[in-house]
């Protein structure tokens, strides 16, 4: 007799081993936030570099505001101070951003950025100089998701290299 399927025993073998395997692997999958708070932390360090060479090429210090205003509370901002008046970020002080036009300038802990917050450096904001050195030294960021720390920015004293 040629009898086609799988025995009880086979079936119950086999959930006990996919049980097993969920187990495991469950608590290292986390949360969707904590993915997206990885991935804002590597847009951050791209933005900040981004500001860095901006600083470089045109020869003008620029700054990323980080929860403090011209940027939003909370998110951040790439500025400068083009008229030399003091105030940074005025209508045409705003860098563009590369990805998509418009002021660089990006808003958290809504839309897709929902759950997302990032710490405030001294001062509320990273300045570099004509040469690409942080004007305040080293910075240290602390990226959360749901307030928990999923990544951290760094910009090295002197040498302004972000990490």
């Amino acid at each position: 007799m040629n009898r086609k399927g799988f025995t009880l025993i086979e079936l119950v073998v086999i959930l006990v081993l996919l049980g097993i395997i969920a187990a495991f692997v469950a608590p290292r999958l986390g949360g969707v936030t904590d993915s997206k708070a990885a991935a804002f932390a590597d847009k951050l360090r791209a933005d900040i570099r981004y500001a860095q060479a901006l600083a470089m090429s045109e020869g003008r210090r620029y700054r990323v505001y980080v929860n403090t205003s011209p940027a939003p509370n909370p998110g951040y901002a790439v500025v400068n101070d083009a008229n030399g008046n003091g105030t940074w970020g005025e209508a045409g002080e705003a860098a563009v951003d590369p990805a998509g036009g418009g002021n660089l300038s990006v808003t958290l802990n809504s839309g897709e950025f929902t759950g997302i917050t990032v710490s405030t450096p001294a001062g509320g904001y990273i300045e570099f100089n004509s040469l690409g050195a942080p004007t305040a030294g080293g910075v240290t960021l602390t990226v959360y998701g749901d307030a928990v720390a999923a990544g951290t920015v760094t910009i090295a004293d002197q040498t302004g290299a972000v990490n």
